[in-house]
């Protein structure tokens, strides 16, 4: 016999990770975070392999004052700045000085590819959803 309470909402369990062609569906849902951030016609793209922190973090507060990203895609953009710990420590996580040009792309496949290690899936989505933004905002080389 089942009892549930007045109200009471029944979870659905969560979704299999099935592997295809050492992809997972949680590969998938990863690569689609971020989609719709889209640059606007006539938004200033950057290059994110070439910035500092400061300009990096200036950037994310600009699109998050216009609107073109929201809170929770900002989560691995501030981890990159230095600003939020995201994740294990790395010997990264140092801020470095605001003249230091950094690569935030190796940056961001590194944390993922360590928090893949360290199977913590939500830092590496994290991360993976910090990846699409600066893709879709990557100026083009």
């Amino acid at each position: 016999m089942k009892i549930q309470a007045p109200g009471a909402r029944s979870l659905a369990p969560a979704a299999k990770v099935e592997r295809s062609g050492g992809r997972t569906d949680f590969d998938a849902a990863v690569e689609r975070a971020g989609a719709s951030l889209a640059a606007q016609p006539g938004e200033a793209l950057r290059d994110f392999s070439q910035m500092t922190r400061d300009q990096l973090f200036q950037w994310m507060n600009d699109r998050i004052k216009g609107g073109a990203l929201s809170l929770d895609d900002r989560a691995g953009l501030l981890g990159l700045t230095g600003c939020g710990a995201i994740g294990a420590p790395s010997a990264d996580t140092a801020p470095a000085s605001d003249q230091d040009q950094l690569n935030f792309f190796q940056i961001a496949q590194d944390r993922v590819a360590a928090a893949r290690h360290r199977r913590e899936g939500s830092v590496e989505a994290i991360y993976q959803t910090a990846l699409a933004v600066m893709r879709q905002f990557q100026k083009p080389v």
